[in-house]
C-alpha cells in the first residue's frame, strides 16, 4: 500500500561556498518563471527556503526520483558533498552583522505514529539539517496541527497556524521549512513623502493605485540595454551584505520579455555590471519611486517542478524513497506559502553576458509604477532568498 508524505513549505513575513551558491541561483530563477505562470504573474517565494527544503527530500530519494531531484536542483552525485554545500552556504547566509536584519531557517519533520523511518535519514535530518522530528498521532489530527503549530511559533518563528488538521489525513510524514526575513533600509524613505499615485501596465494603461514612496538618494543603478531594463540596488542594515535588486522593464516591454533575458544574464552578471557601474561613475543621486506593497502567494508546486524535469516523486508508481523507509510512499503536494511586506523603513520577510551599460544621465529616475521583477538577495553568494513579480497594484 502506499502512503503519503505531504510536504508544506512555510514562509514567515518578509517585512556555503560561493561555488556553491550557483546551483541555488540558477534553480531560482527557474522557478520563479515557472511559478508566476501558476499565478497570473503577481508572486513572492522563497527559492532558498525550497531548495533546501528539497536537498533534505533528495537525500532520502533513490533511482530516477533521486535523479531527477538532483538535475532540477543543481545537485552534485555524492551526499557529503550535497551535505557539506548546504552546510557552508546556509552557514553563509544566515550569518547576519548587522543589527538592521533579522534572517532566521528552521526546518521540522512530523511523523506519525508506528511511521517508520531509517535511524540513517534521521540522523541526517537532524545532524546535517538541523531539523528538529517531532512525533504525532495524525489520527488525531486537531491535536496534531496544534501541537505542530506550537512548536513552530515556540522556535521564534513570526508564523502562526502554518498547518491545518486536514495536512494531517492521510499524511505519514510532513517536513517543514520556515524562513524569516526582516531588513531594514541602509536608505529608509520618509513617510511623509509617500502618496497615492497612478501604476500602470507596460502600455502605459492605468491598472489601479499604490502608495508610491520616494526618495532621492545615492543608490546603485545602471540601465542594462541587453536586458530592456534598468536596475536598481537597495541595501539593507549596515554592512551591505543583503540588498533588494529591483528590475523594472523599459515602457512598452512585458516583464515575461526582460525574464527570457536571464538565460544569457545572470543575477551575478548584473550586481557585477552595478559594481562596475558605480566604481567607474560613482554614486549619483537617483529619484527614487517604488510601491509599498504586501504579496501573499499559496502555491502548488508540483506543476512548476514536473515543467522542470521533477515528475517520479509525485507519483504512487514510480516514486522512489527507499532511504526513507521501507513502506512505499510518495509525495502528494508541495504547498508554498510566502508573504512579503515591502514599505518606507524595509522588508519584512541569484563565458560573460553581453549586459552593455548606457552612460547615466544627471539625476536620473527609477519610478516603479509599472510591474517590475524583485529578488531579495544574500550578496557575497548571490543567494536569492526572496524573489517575486509586482503587477498587481493595490493601495497598501
Amino acid at each position: 500500500m502506499y502512503y503519503l508524505i505531504f510536504f508544506i513549505f512555510t514562509v514567515a513575513t518578509c517585512h556555503a561556498a560561493v561555488e556553491f551558491s550557483g546551483r541555488v541561483r540558477n534553480f531560482s530563477l527557474e522557478l520563479l518563471h515557472y511559478t508566476q505562470l501558476e499565478t497570473e504573474g503577481h508572486v513572492v517565494i522563497s527559492p532558498f527556503g525550497i531548495w533546501s527544503l528539497m536537498t533534505g527530500v533528495a537525500l532520502g530519494a533513490t533511482g530516477n526520483s533521486r535523479a531527477q531531484l538532483s538535475r532540477t536542483f543543481l545537485l552534485p552525485s555524492n551526499q557529503n558533498a550535497i551535505i557539506n554545500g548546504y552546510q557552508n552556504l546556509t552557514r553563509t547566509v544566515l550569518e547576519t552583522k548587522t543589527p538592521g536584519v533579522q534572517l532566521t531557517t528552521k526546518n521540522f519533520v512530523f511523523i506519525d505514529k508506528g511511521f517508520h523511518v531509517f535511524d540513517a535519514f534521521k540522523r541526517t535530518l537532524t545532524s546535517d539539517f538541523a531539523a528538529k522530528i517531532i512525533e504525532l498521532d495524525f489520527k488525531d489530527s486537531t491535536t496534531a496541527a496544534r501541537i505542530a503549530n506550537t512548536a513552530i511559533e515556540d522556535s521564534g518563528a513570526t508564523v502562526s497556524n502554518v498547518l491545518r488538521s486536514d495536512d494531517f489525513g492521510t499524511a505519514r510524514m510532513i517536513l517543514t521549512n520556515v524562513i524569516s526575513f526582516k531588513g531594514l533600509w541602509s536608505s529608509p524613505f520618509n513617510v511623509s513623502e509617500t502618496n497615492v499615485e497612478p501604476f500602470y501596465d507596460e502600455n502605459k494603461k492605468q491598472i489601479g493605485q499604490v502608495k508610491m514612496m520616494y526618495q532621492r538618494a545615492t543608490l546603485p543603478y545602471s540601465n542594462i540595454q541587453a536586458l530592456n531594463a534598468t536596475v536598481m540596488q537597495l541595501t539593507y542594515g549596515g554592512d551591505n551584505k543583503y540588498s533588494m535588486l529591483v528590475i523594472l522593464p523599459y515602457p512598452k516591454i512585458k516583464v515575461t520579455e526582460v525574464y527570457k533575458k536571464f538565460t544569457m544574464i545572470t543575477l551575478k552578471d548584473i550586481l557585477e555590471r552595478l559594481e562596475n557601474d558605480t566604481k567607474e561613475y560613482g554614486l549619483d543621486e537617483v529619484d527614487l519611486k517604488l510601491p509599498r506593497f504586501k504579496i501573499s502567494t499559496n502555491v502548488v508546486l508540483n506543476k512548476p517542478l514536473n515543467s522542470m524535469g521533477v515528475f517520479d516523486i509525485f507519483s504512487p508508481k514510480l516514486a522512489s524513497f527507499e532511504k526513507i523507509t521501507k513502506e512505499e510512499i510518495f509525495i502528494s503536494a508541495i504547498v508554498h506559502k510566502a508573504d512579503i511586506e515591502v514599505t518606507e523603513s524595509g522588508t519584512v520577510a541569484s563565458a560573460a553576458s553581453s549586459a552593455y551599460i548606457v552612460d547615466r544621465i544627471s539625476t536620473p529616475a527609477f519610478e516603479a509604477n509599472r510591474p517590475f521583477i524583485y529578488f531579495v538577495m544574500e550578496k557575497e553568494t548571490t543567494t536569492v532568498i526572496f524573489s517575486g513579480i509586482y503587477s498587481k497594484p493595490s493601495v497598501f
